[in-house]
Order: C-alpha cells, then sequence, then structure tokens
C-alpha cells in the first residue's frame, strides 16, 4: 500500500526551496537597497547642510563709497492723521520715499477705537493686512482688539478677535473696517504691492502719494 510520505517530502523539498529563494531574493533586494538608502540619507544629510553650510566664505572688506546711499529710507516718521494712532506714525511711501519702489506700507499703532475706513474699494494690485499686538517681545500673545471688516462684493462681515494676516487678492472689493475695540495697543500694518496707495472707491479713484514727514 503507497502513503503520501513521498508526496509530503516533495511537497516540503518545493517549500523550503520556495523559502530558500524568497530569502535570496530578499538578500539581493536589500543589496540593492541600502546603496539607495544610504544615498538618500546622504543627499537628505547634504540638504540640511545648506542651511547652515560648514564652511563659510570670508567676511568681505569691502568698499567705502556713497554710490547705493539712494538706496536707503531714513525718513519713515509721519504726522498720525487721528489722535487714535500715537506718535510718530511710520510709513514707507513707496515711490514717494524710494524712486522705483514698488510696495508701499505703514505702521499704526491704535489705542483707541476708529472707523478707519467707511468706503468699500479695490486695488489694480495684491494687499496684506496685518493685525498683530502692539507689545514686544511677542507681537501676537498680546493681541487685544476687535475689528469689524467687509469682504467681497455681498459685504459678508467678519469679526477679527486675533491676530492675523488678511490676504486682498487684486481687484477685490474690502471695506468698510471698524477698529470697535482696543483693550491694548493694536499694531496695524498695511502692504500694498503699489508704487503708492491707491484704490477704486465707491466715491471715485483715489491716489495717496505722500505725507508730511517728521523727523
Amino acid at each position: 500500500m503507497k502513503t503520501g510520505t513521498g508526496k509530503k517530502n516533495h511537497t516540503r523539498r518545493a517549500f523550503f526551496s520556495e523559502v530558500t529563494a524568497s530569502a535570496a531574493l530578499t538578500a539581493l533586494a536589500m543589496t540593492q537597497l541600502c546603496p539607495q538608502t544610504a544615498a538618500i540619507a546622504q543627499d537628505k544629510e547634504e540638504s540640511n547642510n545648506l542651511r547652515s553650510p560648514a564652511k563659510l566664505p570670508p567676511w568681505p572688506k569691502g568698499t567705502s563709497g556713497h554710490k547705493y546711499d539712494h538706496l536707503f529710507c531714513t525718513r519713515m516718521k509721519e504726522k498720525p492723521l487721528t489722535d487714535t494712532i500715537l506718535t510718530p506714525t511710520i510709513s514707507f511711501r513707496g515711490n514717494s520715499d524710494l524712486p522705483g519702489a514698488g510696495i508701499n506700507m505703514g505702521f499704526r499703532y491704535y489705542v483707541k477705537p476708529f472707523k478707519m475706513e467707511l468706503q468699500s474699494h479695490r486695488h489694480d494690485v495684491d494687499e496684506y493686512l496685518f493685525f498683530l499686538g502692539g507689545q514686544l517681545p511677542d507681537l501676537t500673545a498680546n493681541f487685544d482688539a476687535e475689528i469689524e471688516i467687509f469682504l467681497g462684493p455681498e459685504y459678508e462681515r467678519h469679526i477679527i478677535t486675533k491676530p492675523c494676516i488678511l490676504y486682498i487678492p487684486r481687484g477685490f472689493q474690502h471695506n468698510p473696517m471698524d477698529i470697535k475695540r482696543v483693550g491694548k495697543p493694536l499694531l496695524f500694518m498695511p502692504l500694498l504691492l503699489a508704487p503708492y496707495f491707491n484704490g477704486y472707491y465707491q466715491t471715485g479713484y483715489m491716489e495717496f502719494l505722500s505725507h508730511e514727514k517728521i523727523d
């Protein structure tokens, strides 16, 4: 009478052969993978090293002269437009202050409520509005204010109660804006990507080229 011993032995030999082959393939794959893994790790390390290179070029001795004096703006203080802003107001009026400059921005330090913009308007360029606390060293930790602003042609109402940056795409209708409450000094920074401040208001087009500077 025949038994299944021979068949079982054959099956076992086939099983172990497959396991051995699989182990060999795995070992081969690892030998191929390890150099690649090492290369990736090396590339990553080199990429990290780019942020803080080990060898820096020598500090330049430089030259003396006044060739580039025209690139510095040293008169930034302006008389405030309202008594709700502590003096001085810091403004960079773009092309008015530095011919050729393509942005204008300001630093407004509000201590009282104030309706800043009564009209809706839009710009030909992007604008960024920074709402921050006014106390160093952390300009986000000391935010204590409430600002009401309307966005879009449908006048979608938003209330700002924490530090943020508001992106106003070019052509996007925005405002009126009301600083309703100021618990702690508020630092408001408008940044318009244009040589000077301008906008299309409900009452017409407006350009604001400069303002009286103080030393």
